[in-house]
C-alpha cells in the first residue's frame, strides 16, 4: 500500500504547530510549571490539528529552506507575542499581590524564603492562582482558544509585519499592568494606611504602647480581613479586566496583520 504526503499540507500544519505551541509556552493558563511538558505538546498538536483547516494557504512562497525557516521564526514570534501580551494581566494580578503584602509586613516572609522561587510571596501567589481559578470559572481559555482560530484569519501565516504603532500598542498595555495591580490592591492598601494612623494615634496618646510588638500582627490581620472582604468584589474586577484582555489581543492580531 502505498502513501501519498501532501508535503504542502505537512509544510502549513508545522506554521500553525509553530504559532500555537509558542503561544502556549508563553501564556501563563497553560505554560503553568504544574503541567507536564508532555501535556503541554500535546495540546498544541491536538489545537494544531483541530485549526489547520482554519488556516488556509501561506501568504508567501516557501519552496526553499530558507523561506521556510523565516517563515517558522515569523510564526514563532506571532505566538510569543500573543502569549506574552495575555500574560500582562495575569502578572498585573500577582503585583497587586505584591502591593498587598509588602503593605501587610510580609515582606519578611519573603527574605526568609529566598531559596524557594516564587513562594515567599504569600499574598501574590493566592491573588496569582485565584486569579487563574477565575478564569478559568468563567472560560476564559474557550476565549483564548477562539482568539487562537481567529488569528490565523486576522494575521495568516508568514503575513505578519512589525509596525510601530504594534510597539506603542504593546507599551500602553504594559503601562496598564501597574494600572490593574493598583486598582486590586488598593482597597486593602487602604484599610492599611488607615490601620498605620491609627497605630501613630495610639503611641501618641499611650506612649507605654510597643508599637512594634503590637503593630506587626495586627497589620497581617487587618491585611487579611480587608482581603477577604474584598475578594468578591475582586472577581467583578477581575471579569472586567479579562474582557478587556480579549478586545485588546483582537487589536494586537490587526495590528500583527497589517491593519
Amino acid at each position: 500500500m502505498e502513501y501519498l504526503v501532501d508535503f504542502e499540507q505537512l509544510v502549513v500544519f508545522l506554521l500553525v504547530f509553530t504559532r500555537i505551541g509558542a503561544f502556549i509556552a508563553a501564556c501563563p493558563v497553560f505554560a503553568m510549571r504544574e503541567i507536564p511538558p508532555t501535556v503541554k505538546v500535546g495540546l498544541a498538536f491536538v489545537l494544531s490539528l483541530a485549526l489547520l483547516p482554519l488556516a488556509g494557504p501561506a501568504a508567501v512562497p516557501l519552496d526553499n529552506f530558507l523561506g521556510f525557516a523565516l517563515a517558522l521564526a515569523q510564526e514563532a514570534a506571532v505566538g510569543l507575542g500573543l502569549g506574552i501580551f495575555t500574560s500582562l494581566v495575569f502578572h498585573g494580578v500577582r503585583l497587586a499581590g505584591q502591593y498587598a503584602g509588602f503593605q501587610m509586613g510580609l515582606a519578611m516572609a519573603e527574605i526568609m524564603t529566598m531559596g524557594q522561587e516564587g513562594q515567599g510571596a504569600i499574598v501574590s501567589q493566592f491573588l496569582w492562582l485565584f486569579g487563574l481559578m477565575f478564569f478559568f470559572s468563567i472560560n476564559g481559555h474557550h476565549l483564548l482558544i477562539a482568539g487562537l482560530a481567529q488569528s490565523f484569519e486576522l494575521v495568516p501565516l508568514g503575513a505578519a509585519v512589525a509596525q510601530l504603532k504594534t510597539t506603542l500598542f504593546v507599551a500602553k498595555a504594559f503601562g496598564g499592568l501597574f494600572v490593574i495591580a493598583l486598582t486590586l490592591a488598593a482597597p486593602v492598601m487602604a484599610v492599611l494606611v488607615v490601620g498605620d494612623i491609627i497605630l501613630g494615634l495610639m503611641v501618641r496618646m499611650v506612649p507605654q504602647i510597643n508599637v512594634f510588638m503590637l503593630g506587626f500582627p495586627l497589620k497581617i490581620l487587618v491585611g487579611l480581613f480587608a482581603l477577604m472582604v474584598t475578594v468578591p468584589v475582586m472577581g467583578w474586577v477581575l471579569t472586567r479586566v479579562f474582557g478587556q484582555m480579549t478586545e485588546d489581543l483582537l487589536v494586537l492580531m490587526k495590528l500583527f496583520g497589517g491593519a
